[in-house]
């Protein structure tokens, strides 16, 4: 076979692959949604359901509140809210309406997982990942909740590829569109906002051009600015002052400043502010250092990582053999995680997922926040199976 018929070939393999991924993720995405049996709404898809229709009713954002606030981003809420708008909301909220294109969205993630393998490596790798997030049974599960991690994560991994494509080549419109849709992320999701720079400092330190590196990062800037502008005007006008991103922080802080959730049940009621919640948590280290050391560390990283978030009835056992999956993308993945600080092409990926779990660590720990690095961490695996198995440089 002659070279062009083996590139003919090899094209036909990949994008026969993609396809059967894709029709796999959809069909898995849409048998949750039909087939499962919703519960009612309960705690923040309760609260974002209110929100929305109060939004939409009387003109104002405000979370648990019949007032205006900004104790949380409005990304989410905004995208419930064009849905409700859309579908109508007088005969009940359009839940499935959400479901479906949260489903569409999830499957356009494990396109843009397999772009962003490509791009970091080859179709190996890319399809790699690809496969492990069409069938990753939280991905699936959920696109059926109305809650922010499926959107965030489109919007977040559209960000990840053009910040691949942004650090590579970079270029006016590229730069901008990646702060865009940075700036969507954390519309939606706030925590990942220091990130942002990581990959300018990486382009610093390999290409010593501080000029080259800055107007590069201030493109990213002006895209982020843009979608994050009226969010800040809001909050100027609405509330008379600038909050960046939303005034909720210092609560999930102290559900996570009680070692292994002892005295949870207890807390002072003196705290009203992160400041207020710092002192709180130096005060333990200085009390029990070893102890809450051990908490902020592999006591939380235990207790995000340790167990797949798939919150299922048990008469539901689609994908439920899957389980161990979460545990081999565990190991490999923190495994690559490490293994990027010394290559260049998949050095802030791995940075990434250390710092948003460093993140995490500060807060309440729970298994639900494990989902929005878990595409980074397939993305990783999927880098570290294709060098040990198909590398032959190894």
């Amino acid at each position: 076979m002659d070279s062009k018929a083996k590139y003919v070939s090899k094209k036909f393999f990949v994008i026969a692959s993609l396809v059967i991924i894709i029709i796999v993720a959809l069909y898995l995405r849409l048998l949750f949604v039909y087939k499962v049996v919703q519960p009612p709404l309960s705690g923040d898809a309760k609260n974002y359901d209110i929100m929305v229709k109060q939004f939409l009713t009387k003109g104002f954002l405000g979370y648990m509140s019949n007032t205006p606030n900004a104790y949380i981003t409005p990304g989410y809420p905004l995208f419930l809210a064009l849905i409700y708008k859309i579908f109508g909301f007088s005969n009940g909220s359009p839940l499935q309406a959400v479901r479906i294109i949260q489903s569409i969205f999830s499957v356009l993630t494990v396109l843009f997982i397999y772009l962003i393998g490509r791009e970091i490596k080859n179709n190996k790798v890319g399809l790699i990942a690809a496969f492990f997030s069409a069938i990753y049974p939280t991905f699936v599960w959920a696109s059926t909740l109305i809650l922010t991690e499926t959107v965030y994560t489109f919007t977040f991994m559209v960000y990840l590829y053009l910040q691949i494509i942004a650090y590579k080549k970079p270029g006016i419109f590229v730069n901008v569109m990646t702060g865009v849709f940075f700036g969507l992320s954390i519309l939606i999701r706030p925590a990942a906002a220091p990130i942002i720079v990581i990959p300018y400092i990486l382009m610093y330190f390999k290409f010593k051009d501080i000029r080259y590196t800055l107007k590069n990062f201030l493109y990213v800037l002006l895209g982020f600015t843009a979608i994050m502008m009226p969010w800040w005007i809001r909050n100027i006008v609405t509330l008379h002052k600038l909050i960046l991103l939303a005034s909720q922080t210092w609560n999930p802080m102290l559900g996570g400043a009680f070692p292994y959730f002892n005295g949870i049940d207890h807390v002072p009621q003196n705290i009203r502010s992160t400041m207020d919640v710092i002192k709180f948590i130096v005060k333990g280290f200085e009390k029990s250092p070893i102890y809450y050391f051990k908490w902020y560390t592999i006591g939380k990283f235990n207790i995000i990582f340790g167990s797949m978030w798939y919150d299922l009835d048990l008469k539901y056992q689609y994908l439920r053999n899957l389980y161990l999956l979460h545990s081999f993308l565990m190991a490999i993945g923190w495994l690559g995680a490490f293994y990027s600080l010394r290559k260049d092409e998949i050095r802030f990926i791995g940075i990434y997922a250390i710092i948003l779990t460093l993140i995490q660590l500060m807060f309440i720990p729970t298994n639900r926040y494990a989902f929005t690095i878990m595409p980074l961490l397939i993305l990783l695996s999927s880098y570290v199976i294709d060098k040990l198995l198909f590398d032959k440089n190894l």
